[in-house]
């Protein structure tokens, strides 16, 4: 889906996906990454939430699937580890 839903620039990285047994639930799991400091992903997080029924329906557009799962997201904390790493290096060195 190539649609923003966000004021401003938020890279977003799907971390891990579990389908139910018969595929009619999906737990996304979500990371989001943004160079600024005082960056907090719960704000975006909130805001793709949201915006649950309408991506919902896209991908629906798209797979062709008998049943679309219900999907549900969660925040995944994987480029927070990563950034929070990588800044310790950068002033180290």
């Amino acid at each position: 889906i190539k649609e923003t839903y966000f004021s401003k620039y938020v890279m977003v990285s799907i971390a891990d996906v579990k389908v139910s047994q018969d595929l009619r639930n999906a737990d996304i799991y979500l990371s989001f990454y943004n160079k600024e400091d005082n960056f907090d992903s719960k704000i975006y997080f909130d805001e793709l939430r949201k915006n649950r029924k309408n991506i919902k329906y896209k991908l629906g557009n798209i797979l062709k699937l008998k049943y679309m799962p219900k999907i549900n997201f969660f925040l995944s904390d994987d480029y927070g580890h990563y950034d929070k790493i990588n800044r310790m290096l950068k002033n180290d060195g």
